[in-house]
């Protein structure tokens, strides 16, 4: 018997049997499976001894084709076992299978949560590395009882399997999975009994070419009728005759059948009595000694029976024919039949245990430890199974054998389970894999109680606490978990930094996930565990301890440093699969795309999707593609991004994973509200709201911010407003700043849009601050891309005017702003950066690209343009004239160095400044100011303030020394504006009692509009206050004068009355 690899794969087991002498070709079920060789499945489903082993046999040896032989046994129900004899028989024809496979160890402590990807990568490196048909047979699937974990994985892969890989099954039962679909496909080949029955025709030749012995019609007959064609029964009738001195005439059969009546055994103990008890005592006691084995070669019978002939009596048997089944290897095993009727003899149970132990003693010294272990437990030899338990255990949890190692130490007696700390933290360990956590701790419990003040076994210890701690960890005990997790790091041993590591990196999630101030302790606890491992060179753990820390730099708000993090982690899993590590490349592409890497992101979704399908990680595919989604929504692919959404959600409502569920219906939210389906996006908030029961907690500040988005969308401005208030409390609380900086810029749009414009400028200012503090300037650019207000805002209040300016011009985005000045002499700053008078070759490109800055939020039509500018030309001659401008401005704007190539979009004889361009006028400043101050009230302090920004703003008048018609126009405008805003600060210094002041801008009134005669009376009304009564009669008697020179009229008889009564307050 050979060791597999690991010593865990019995190679025998994979060792198709040989075809025994005194065998009949059937040639016609050869050719029927033959020509059905195409098919998905052969199923050979018949009882006991129809030879269905015997047909597999001569199929492989009269067909020549690639197959794989996997005798099953009642141990070969666990997953991880099942797939070890696979991979281990298919590396034999195609020795690069498995690479993959073999990462996927620790997946068969969870087999029913990860069939699709253990299956799915099975599938793949079938894809991958067998290059032409294969036949995988599984002998005696019913040995593996009721394992619906097999028979899910069988059905999976004949649902999935690819064209070249065909399954042959032998069993005596009907497989529980369905195989309707099969049948209806016509993918199945299905023989049975009645298939497998020896005909008359068969009987006949059986005996005749295999035994030379010629039957008359009737005695076929009635060997028909007795045996109904059971080959066993008619090998049974042939064997037992080689114990009658060489009868060969017919008359046996006679005999034979005759004694069998007289007897109440059923057939195959009657035969199998004949042939047992025809042996010699000492092979009697032989046969039933080796009737526990499941395997048999000289070395193991001569170690069971204390003997040293084995490998004679074996031959001597085999010669005979005993059904006895020799393989390759030069194995041997009984048929079942007749090891079942050995078994039974086996009367003497401590004989039967000291045969067992000794077995187990073989195996044992083979290095073969599952095998000894089946063979210790039948001897009820406890302790030694003990100490290969706790040499193999670790390891068989790491191999994904969970639940065959917990079936084994659930046979152990409790009081001596109890006896072993080190077997009680494997059993925890295994039952965690089984989802019975409670259990687990209680174990671990005890070994704790074993293990405490046993200097020797400190590590033990503190890797014990370190288990509860992840327990508690896992269930959300965030104090408890720290607590054994700070006992364990106190008694870690120096010299252990592996475990000191992991205890160091659990430290630093627990104070991750409590959150809060909590954040930056954690941060040492990581940086401690990272130079361990990096210094040790423990690749998993590193990349466990990265992942952790990208967490928390990114609950803290660092993204930059969650980026670094995730992308070595990216680097990592590359190289080394691990289970949902899409979530790694999710969070790494969904990062690259916060801070502008699209390719990037891109690149990192591509390399993941490569590697997860490679492994069939559908939890992990789901993830990438909830990242397409992410991605397509930034490439403004709403259709594109729902897709794949939809892909992913399809699989986390398969998986059951509620937080996941509603992540992915968060994203659908928001690409509905994008594409316009308000009510599907209505719906699914309301799927959301049914999951989360409408929590206010930091997982819920997502799910807020595309509510309040929705809300916008609907014009629900209030509601939008409320949602962002409640969402900035609970950011704030949990102090999570990037969160804080989201609903800040999203707040501002609702104030903006409900006409708070001094609530917008306040959320905008905090979100350009965080922005500032902690890097999210690709965020900020996008916005201030998107929300044309937003610029010019900031820029007018003088809100980090350097820091938005530095950004605009490192990024490269197409960002750039225009400052445009038409008060005084007309001109032009583009990004900072002023178009020098010199570079204008006319005057009337100039005029065209103010004339466009006046009307920027309209397109202009050609006609309209011309009329303004040339309007005498031709349509020819002024269609030349508007292109040299357009060329001129471009000209222009070069010369003065500005990194834009042109300033006009075109389409269809439409003219507008680009929209992607930010525009600040001084004349729409200069409005705004004028508004506020008429809705200010008349003693308003603020009052003055605006009046004198206002003033300083229109210096000499509208676009002073252009004289075009529509320059006059709206020069008579702003003039009109220019002297309200003089009156309202005569009025108000006069109300103040300030009426020298007063006197000085009513002067200035009049210098505007000298025959304004109101003007004029509110000047006289201000000299009576200062006593100036000469002023005054001088400025009535001026204003009389010009009246008559003039236009020949007198002043208005309210300002003549005024005047009088003024004159007189004098004389008095």
């Amino acid at each position: 018997m050979m060791k597999g690899r690991d010593n865990l794969v019995v190679l025998s087991k994979i060792q198709a049997p040989q075809v025994g002498t005194r065998t009949l070709k059937r040639r016609h079920l050869l050719d029927l499976i033959s020509d059905n060789m195409n098919k998905k499945i052969i199923l050979l489903c018949a009882g006991a001894g129809y030879g269905k082993t015997t047909l597999l046999a001569q199929l492989i040896l009269f067909k020549k084709f690639s197959y794989v032989y996997y005798h099953l046994e009642e141990s070969d129900a666990e997953p991880a076992v099942f797939f070890s004899y696979l991979i281990a028989g298919i590396k034999r024809i195609f020795p690069a299978f498995g690479s993959r496979l073999k990462h996927l160890s620790h997946f068969f402590n969870s087999p029913d949560k990860y069939l699709e990807i253990i299956v799915g990568t099975f599938i793949n490196e079938i894809m991958a590395h067998v290059d032409r048909e294969l036949y995988i047979i599984l002998e005696d699937y019913h040995r593996l009882g009721d394992s619906t974990q097999i028979d899910k994985i069988i059905f999976y892969l004949l649902e999935h399997q690819p064209a070249h890989l065909h399954f042959i099954i032998t069993t005596r039962t009907k497989p529980l999975f369905s195989l309707s679909g099969f049948r209806a496909r016509d993918e199945i080949l299905e023989l049975k009994n009645q298939h497998l029955r020896f005909s008359r025709d068969e009987i006949m030749q059986f005996f005749k070419e295999i035994f030379a012995i010629s039957l008359k019609e009737k005695e076929v007959k009635r060997i028909e009728e007795h045996s109904e064609g059971w080959p066993t029964s008619l090998r049974l009738m042939i064997q037992s005759s080689d114990y009658l001195e060489g009868i060969k005439s017919s008359g046996y059969v006679r005999r034979i059948l005759e004694s069998y009546h007289q007897t109440q055994l059923n057939l195959f103990n009657y035969f199998a009595q004949e042939i047992f008890s025809r042996e010699s005592k000492e092979v009697q006691r032989f046969l039933i000694d080796c009737s526990v084995l499941e395997w048999l070669n000289s070395d193991l019978c001569d170690a069971v029976t204390n003997r040293s002939d084995s490998a004679r009596i074996l031959a001597g048997l085999l010669e005979r024919n005993a059904f006895l089944v020799r393989t390759p290897d030069r194995n041997y095993r009984f048929h079942n039949l007749f090891k079942d009727f050995l078994y039974s003899r086996f009367t003497d149970v401590e004989r039967e245990r000291r045969i067992c132990r000794r077995a187990g003693d073989f195996y044992s010294r083979r290095g073969m430890l599952e095998e000894a272990l089946k063979f210790y437990f039948k001897a009820q030899a406890y302790r030694r199974a003990v100490s290969i338990i706790k040499k193999i255990g670790f390891y068989q949890i790491e191999q994904g054998r969970s639940g065959v190692l917990n079936s084994y130490i659930e046979q152990i007696p409790m009081s001596i389970r109890n006896d072993y700390p080190i077997l009680l933290k494997i059993y925890a360990q295994s039952l965690i894999h089984l989802g019975r956590s409670d259990e687990a701790k209680n174990n671990y419990l005890r070994a704790m109680k074993k293990l405490r003040g046993k200097k020797k076994f400190r590590l033990e210890y503190a890797d014990t606490m370190y288990e509860l701690g992840g327990l508690s960890l896992n269930q959300n005990r965030f104090s408890v978990a720290k607590k054994w997790f700070r006992k364990a790091l106190e008694l870690c041993p120096r010299g252990s930094s592996f475990t000191k590591a992991a205890i160091l990196n659990s430290l630093g999630l627990v104070y991750t996930r409590i959150g809060g101030k909590n954040l930056l302790k954690a941060r040492t606890y990581f940086e401690r565990a990272l130079e361990m491992v990096q210094k040790n060179r423990y690749r998993t753990l590193e990349a466990s301890i990265l992942n952790n820390w990208a967490l928390n730099e990114w609950k803290r708000g660092d993204l930059h440093q969650s980026y670094l993090k995730l992308s070595r982690i990216v680097k990592l899993l590359k190289k080394h699969f691990s289970p949902h590590c899409g979530a790694g490349f999710f969070n790494a592409s969904r990062l690259s795309l916060l801070l502008g890497n699209k390719e990037e992101a891109r690149t990192i979704l591509e390399d993941g999707s490569k590697i997860c399908n490679a492994y069939n990680d559908l939890w992990s595919l789901a993830a990438i593609w909830k990242g397409y989604a992410v991605y397509y929504q930034e490439l403004n692919d709403f259709k594109k991004a729902k897709k794949f959404i939809i892909k992913a959600l399809d699989v986390y409502e398969k998986l059951g994973i509620i937080r996941l569920v509603i992540t992915a219906l968060n994203e659908l939210v928001k690409i509905n509200t994008s594409l316009g389906e308000l009510s599907e996006a209505e719906k699914n908030l309301a799927a959301i709201r049914w999951f989360r029961k409408n929590k206010d907690d930091p997982d819920a500040i997502p799910i807020m911010l595309a509510e309040a988005n929705l809300k916008t969308t609907q014009n629900r401005f209030d509601d939008a407003e409320k949602i962002l208030k409640r969402s900035l409390e609970v950011a704030r609380r949990a102090e999570q700043i990037f969160n804080s900086f989201l609903i800040n810029l999203q707040i501002s749009k609702v104030y903006y849009i409900s006409g708070k414009t001094k609530k917008a400028l306040s959320a905008l200012e905090t979100a350009v601050s965080l922005s500032r503090l902690k890097g999210y300037e690709y965020l900020l650019l996008q916005e201030l891309q998107r929300e044309k207000w937003m610029l010019p805002l900031l820029r007018q209040h003088g809100v980090e005017k350097f820091y938005i300016s530095s950004i605009i011009r490192k990024s490269g985005f197409a960002v750039h702003w225009i400052d445009a000045f038409l008060f005084g002499s007309p001109r032009i700053l583009i990004d900072d950066n002023e178009v020098p008078e010199d570079a204008w070759k006319t005057i009337k490109a100039k005029k065209v690209l103010f004339y466009l800055l006046l009307h920027r939020n309209e397109k202009v039509v050609f006609d309209s343009l011309i009329a303004a500018i040339w309007p005498d030309a031709s349509h020819k001659s002024a269609r030349y004239n508007l292109r040299k401008a357009r060329q001129h401005i471009r000209q222009a704007i070069k010369k003065a160095g500005i990194g834009i190539t042109d300033l006009i979009a075109v389409k269809k004889d439409l003219y507008q400044i680009s929209p992607g361009i930010s525009v600040e006028l001084d004349i729409e400043r200069f409005q705004n100011l004028v508004a506020l101050c008429k809705n200010l009230k008349s003693d308003d302090a603020k009052l003055k303030v605006y009046l004198q920004k206002a003033l300083s703003i229109y210096k000499q008048g509208f676009a002073f020394g252009w004289y075009d018609p529509w320059v006059e126009e709206l020069r008579r405008y702003y003039q009109n504006l220019y002297e309200d805003c003089l009156i309202m600060l005569a009025d108000f210094y006069y109300r103040k009692h300030k009426f020298k002041d007063a006197v000085g801008w009513y002067k200035k009134l009049l210098s505007l509009n000298f025959y304004n005669e109101e003007y004029h009376r509110r000047l006289m009304l201000s000299y009576v206050c200062i006593g100036a009564y000469q002023e005054m009669e001088r400025d009535f008697k001026e204003l009389k004068k010009r009246l008559k020179k003039e236009l020949r009229i007198f002043p208005q008889e309210e300002t003549a009355a005024l005047y009088k009564s003024l004159m007189m307050r004098r004389s008095k």
